[in-house]
């Protein structure tokens, strides 16, 4: 008799811990009394930051600022993300070439305080979309690098990945299997 008694007592205690996570986890999704907003419409705080992006010039002859007012983030990967991503966008300006290849996208950033090395893995159509030429290489890698050491003054070196791996160049005319030290770029 003692033994059913603690066997019913268990089974008592195992059905109210069921019925409070129950009501825990199962409520909240029934209550229609609260707005749930999407994941995306959380993060967004509605501060801006202004960031300078470097676009080629229609002259092929150098590289021309443009400021913009973007969304702020919370990381700094998700700040790098944030301005390559309006890097791609490209420029209104009819005297600024965008110099970053059609369907090109940054997936993901890394960033190695220890060596100051940022990581840019972009999807494959950065390099498979590129138009080629010594010039167009140039300006691609250019303004990614002049647009990060304008904006992220404590990145030293940006290492180009493509996929998730290292490539020998975009086009066959400038080395960027390892990382670039962005002081030094021409």
């Amino acid at each position: 008799m003692v033994a059913t008694n603690i066997g019913r007592k268990i089974a008592i205690a195992l059905a109210a811990l069921a019925a409070i996570v129950a009501i825990v986890f199962l409520v909240p999704r029934f209550r229609g009394d609260r707005e749930r907003r999407p994941p995306e419409a959380q993060r967004v705080s509605g501060e801006t930051r202004s960031v300078t992006l470097h676009f080629g010039r229609a002259g092929a002859d150098g590289f021309a600022a443009e400021t913009r007012e973007v969304p702020a983030s919370q990381t700094f990967e998700g700040s790098v993300k944030t301005v390559v991503g309006e890097l791609i966008a490209g420029s209104t300006d009819s005297k600024k070439v965008n110099v970053m290849p059609e369907g090109a996208d940054l997936r993901q950033v890394f960033w190695v305080e220890d060596t100051q090395t940022l990581f840019l893995d972009f999807n494959r159509a950065f390099k498979d979309n590129h138009p080629g030429g010594s010039a167009g290489e140039y300006f691609t890698i250019g303004s990614v690098l002049k647009t990060i050491s304008a904006n992220f003054p404590q990145v030293a070196k940006v290492q180009f990945l493509i996929e998730g791996g290292t490539i020998e160049s975009l086009a066959g005319h400038y080395a960027i299997d390892k990382p670039i030290d962005v002081k030094k770029w021409r």
